[in-house]
C-alpha cells in the first residue's frame, strides 16, 4: 500500500468531498451510460470475459471507487457477481438507494479487504485520477495480488496533461483536483505491477461530458 501521509491525506479529503455530494452524484451519473455507446459496449464485453473467471473461481468482481455502483451494475448484467466498494460511506448509502440488493463494502482502493487471488476482476472507472502518478504503483501492485489467475482489471481515466480543479460542484462548495493521466505512463505502471495490458483505447469526450479525452485499458493478471 502507499506509504507515508500523501495517500492517506488525499483519500481522507476525497472521502469528505464525495460524502458531501453523494446524493447529487447519484442523481447526476447513474443514467450516464444511456448516452455512452462505447462505454456500454466495453463494459458488456469485459463483463462477459469476467463472468467465466468468477464462475470458475467462485470469486466476485470488485468495483473500486464505485460510487453508486451503476458501472458495476452493467458488468453484473453479463453474469458476474459484483461487489461495490468505495471509501466514501455517503456514496455507499446512495449505492444502497440505487440497488438495495448489491453487496457493498467500505474500502480504500489501496487497501482492498480481500485475500490474495480473492477477486475475479476489478472495475475502476475514474478513481485513479487523484494524486501524483507515483502513488498509483503500490495500488496497482495490490490489485494484482487480489486478482485470481486470469482475472481482469478494467480502468478508465481522464487522459492528457495537467490538472482540473473545481471549488464548487452543482452548487456545493467542495474542493477537488483531478489529474489527467498520460496513457503510455499508465500502461507502463500496470505492466510494472504484473498485468498484461490486452486492450487500450482513447476516445474524445461526448458532448455532455467534461471536455477531456477518456482512456480505457484492460489488463489480465496471469498466474
Amino acid at each position: 500500500m502507499p506509504s507515508g501521509s500523501a495517500w492517506d491525506d488525499e483519500t481522507a479529503h476525497l472521502r469528505r468531498t464525495f460524502d458531501a455530494v453523494a446524493d447529487l452524484y447519484r442523481a447526476r451519473f447513474t443514467d450516464e451510460l444511456d448516452t455512452k455507446t462505447y462505454d456500454r459496449e466495453l463494459l458488456d464485453h469485459v463483463g462477459r470475459r469476467m463472468a467465466p473467471v468468477a464462475a470458475e473461481t467462485g470469486a466476485p468482481v470488485l468495483e473500486v471507487g464505485g460510487g453508486p455502483g451503476h458501472i458495476g451494475a452493467r458488468v453484473a448484467a453479463q453474469g458476474a457477481p459484483v461487489v461495490v466498494s468505495d471509501a466514501s460511506v455517503g456514496q455507499l448509502r446512495e449505492a444502497r438507494v440505487y440497488d438495495p440488493d448489491r453487496p457493498l463494502v467500505a474500502a480504500d482502493l489501496a487497501r482492498l479487504p480481500v485475500r490474495p487471488g480473492g477477486v475475479a476482476g476489478i472495475v475502476a472507472f475514474y478513481c485513479l485520477i487523484y494524486g501524483d502518478a507515483d502513488l498509483l504503483d503500490p495500488v496497482l501492485a495490490g490489485w494484482r495480488r487480489a486478482l485470481a489467475p486470469g482475472g481482469l482489471v478494467l480502468a478508465a481515466v481522464h487522459a492528457g496533461e495537467g490538472r482540473v480543479h473545481v471549488d464548487d460542484w452543482m452548487g456545493r462548495g467542495v474542493s477537488i483536483t483531478a489529474v489527467l493521466r498520460d496513457p503510455d505512463d499508465l500502461v507502463a505502471r500496470f505492466e510494472g505491477a504484473g498485468f498484461t495490458v490486452t486492450d487500450r483505447h482513447l476516445r474524445p469526450a461526448y458532448p455532455d461530458e467534461h471536455p477531456t479525452d477518456r482512456f480505457y485499458l484492460v489488463g489480465v493478471g496471469y498466474s
